[in-house]
């Protein structure tokens, strides 16, 4: 905890509980190991490689992953796009992205991942800090859908921007866009439920922890009796998806949204 406030240090405690390090080169791993621990990481686990890593993730949680990717030894894209969607206890736990030259090609796989920061090589204790810090105390929502899983990297969801609101989603109050945004994923889960199942359906699932609260303040028997309908058919064994598409659409129907790719799901 060198150099810390203390009272930063005592937030930071949970993140650094047991830290997962995906590091090629043990020599790099060292000294990232010896920057952990002056943060305050109690135990540090380390792989070289990150097929290895994945493999033995879904055994421990993980508090905080540090992974470096020099593909093909060590891939931290893969290994962050399968951690993702795994069922390991930390799929949710913060990752931090180091690589030796990031260009905007590769920033832009790196957010696609799933990671929550990144940083490059060469860097100081300092900028590590800096990530560490904000991956625990400034903890971005979760997106659990079929083409992205991971913390949600859209730049208006920053809680640093205090300047004018100009879009229209921006006006709106935070409870009314997360359900609009619960009902989007929803939609686009199902549409996309004969390429991906298993993800289509637990990101589907996910969007009902926000959409059954949701059935407590929203004055809509519809609202309520498409939500109950996809909740009944999702704890079947087997979806059935027919009863499930008119329910997908009437909710879209609801909240405005448009229809711009035709469901091939059913």
């Amino acid at each position: 905890m060198y150099g810390q406030n203390p009272a930063t240090a005592q937030k930071l405690r949970a993140t650094l509980k047991l830290v997962l390090l995906v590091e090629a080169n043990p020599n790099y791993a060292r000294m990232l190991s010896d920057m952990l621990r002056m943060l305050g990481a109690e135990q540090i686990i380390h792989y070289r490689d990150h097929e290895e890593a994945l493999d033995k993730a879904p055994g421990l949680l993980y508090t905080l992953i540090v992974c470096s990717h020099q593909a093909p030894e060590c891939d931290a894209l893969a290994f962050t796009k399968g951690l993702r969607r795994s069922n390991a206890s930390c799929r949710k736990s913060p990752i931090i992205t180091i690589a030796p030259e990031i260009t905007m090609s590769l920033l832009n796989d790196i957010r696609d991942s799933g990671a929550d920061e990144f940083m490059r090589k060469p860097f100081t204790w300092g900028d590590l800090q800096k990530r560490v810090e904000h991956v625990a105390l400034k903890a971005r929502p979760w997106i659990e859908a079929v083409g992205y899983v991971g913390p949600d990297r859209r730049r208006f969801n920053s809680g640093d921007y205090n300047g004018p609101r100009k879009r229209a989603a921006d006006n709106k109050d935070q409870k009314t866009a997360q359900i609009e945004q619960a009902v989007r994923i929803l939609k686009a889960a199902f549409e996309q439920y004969n390429s991906d199942p298993l993800q289509a359906r637990r990101a589907m699932y996910a969007q009902l922890e926000v959409l059954v609260p949701a059935c407590k303040t929203i004055a809509s028997q519809s609202f309520h009796n498409d939500v109950r309908t996809i909740l009944t058919q999702l704890r079947e064994e087997w979806p059935d998806l027919k009863q499930i598409r008119p329910a997908v659409l009437s909710l879209a129907a609801f909240m405005k949204i448009e229809d711009r790719h035709p469901s091939n799901a059913a």
